[in-house]
């Protein structure tokens, strides 16, 4: 004490803080493990990302305007350049998240919950849910196109039941028409969606303390509301991450729409909206350096997507509390 009053706070400060050849080299070293990834976020996000922003004020020849967003409005009321209603894209877009990330989430919930208690057969279950995973995007894609072919066993499986369908329907099986096209194409995106959130349910099912359920058990609680009063609250932070991560894609949700129709039968979305528009830019010759418009597309989308994440972060972390078990 002492020698602090003696020499002052800020020397012995100094003091202290001298470090060796060896803390240095250390410190060295973790600059450098840190310098890697803060390089690639630097370039590969910063600088294509304002590259992109910088994109959507530029016309084809690199000068400063603001048509692309004049077109990009245009676009929700009438057709753009392509004939496309960016109106309805964004509409259809928003039904298609809602369906497979909301309106599915209680189904996904009670399937994993069924399968974590361990049914009968549930590794046979786990095996077959595991295969969309492991199968690539175009071979699942080209699996499930054959599925609802015209040719394919739903539909066959659909007449031997006595249900009547109609001739489009039966010339062009279930994807190729106006009417079934959209409502089947979000059918077969639940697919994916529900083995994924199964993957992780099943982990935050896991950790649930297995003493909550046998003495739910000895108390008579049903196979029901085991599932309601333990394993949901236990796993609803689980859940809720799941679904502020959901709300990135509301409005660029993609559906596999280029796989599947090419966005005929009007089911094209957002997601498959700029893809599309990109894959035609980079395969023509004329307009070929076109981006600015789809920037300003993807710049629009960005600006409204924001407040809707952190409005719905705000009020989903309000639904509940840290659980420690």
């Amino acid at each position: 004490r002492h020698d602090v009053e003696s020499r002052g706070l800020g020397d012995v400060y100094k003091r202290q803080n001298k470090y060796n050849v060896e803390d240095r080299k250390a410190f060295l070293f973790c600059y450098l493990m840190i310098l890697i990834p803060v390089a690639q976020f630097l370039i590969f996000w910063v600088y294509v990302n304002a590259n992109s922003i910088f994109l959507a004020f530029k016309d084809d020849f690199g000068h400063f305007t603001l048509n692309n967003f004049k077109d990009l409005f245009h676009a929700f009321t009438d057709e753009d350049m392509y004939g496309w209603n960016l109106g309805a894209i964004l509409g259809r877009t928003v039904l298609l998240w809602f369906i497979v990330n909301i309106v599915c989430t209680p189904l996904i919930m009670f399937s994993t919950y069924i399968l974590f208690k361990k049914i009968a057969g549930h590794y046979v279950f786990r095996t077959i849910f595991a295969i969309p995973s492991i199968l690539g995007a175009i071979i699942w894609t080209t699996l499930m196109r054959y599925f609802v072919s015209a040719n394919g066993p739903i539909l066959e499986l659909v007449q031997q039941m006595g249900v009547e369908i109609s001739a489009d329907v039966a010339q062009n099986g279930l994807i190729g028409t106006d009417r079934t096209a959209f409502p089947t194409l979000i059918a077969i995106n639940v697919i994916p969606n529900l083995i994924a959130c199964n993957l992780i349910l099943t982990g935050a099912f896991n950790r649930i303390p297995p003493e909550l359920f046998e003495c739910a058990r000895l108390d008579g609680i049903s196979f029901f509301r085991g599932f309601i009063a333990i394993a949901i609250p236990l796993a609803w932070p689980t859940i809720v991450i799941n679904l502020i991560s959901a709300l990135s894609t509301i409005f660029t949700a993609n559906g596999n729409v280029f796989l599947y129709t090419m966005g005929q039968f009007e089911t094209a979305t957002m997601g498959f909206y700029l893809y599309y528009m990109v894959f035609r830019i980079s395969n023509s010759v004329v307009g070929a350096n076109a981006f600015g418009y789809p920037a300003a597309v993807g710049l629009f989308l960005t600006i409204i997507t924001l407040p809707v994440i952190l409005v719905g972060k705000h009020f989903l972390e309000k639904t509940y509390e840290t659980v420690e078990y």
